[in-house]
């Protein structure tokens, strides 16, 4: 099972950062204006569900249902994606890590562990870690611009 890992230091307090993420709606805010045509969640609690559709130019054809597995916190999250698969790959579960390297900001480590669908891992692994290294960089952006967690960085 292949795992796409992406591991960076952000420049925000691990609370503000577990804020944005336990938010399990927040995450149609960290993508910029126009990527989703849709996007509704049930909650923040174990087991809700996101639903998302993306843009045709992002090649993603059809909605993507994520549900939120386990929230620990402020040390980590886990979901996977649920019910279809318009993504080329199949059994994706996530697990987003968070710890304090020194005051004021935060070590995150996102991995994506999936097997390999229409797309080999050496193609997959990157595509994911682009999405975490938006998350991540609109994160970093929205505390910057002193947003609240959940306040678009746009």
């Amino acid at each position: 099972m292949p795992i796409a890992t992406l591991q960076r230091t952000l420049k925000a307090p691990r609370d503000y950062c577990w804020a944005w993420l336990a938010d399990f709606g927040a995450l149609d805010r960290l993508h910029p204006p126009g990527n989703l045509t849709e996007f509704h969640c049930e909650g923040s609690h174990i087991g809700a569900r996101r639903f998302a559709r993306f843009k045709p130019e992002m090649g993603v054809a059809g909605q993507i249902i994520e549900r939120l597995d386990v929230a620990i916190a402020p040390t980590v999250i886990v979901y996977s994606i649920v019910e279809n698969y318009p993504l080329p790959m199949l059994d994706y579960v996530a697990v987003v890590q968070f710890a304090e390297v020194i005051p004021g900001t935060t070590l995150i480590t996102w991995e994506g562990h999936y097997t390999e669908g229409a797309l080999p891992a050496a193609q997959m692994d990157p595509l994911l870690r682009d999405f975490y290294g938006l998350f991540m960089d609109n994160i970093e952006k929205a505390y910057a611009l002193g947003r609240k967690p959940g306040e678009s960085p746009y």
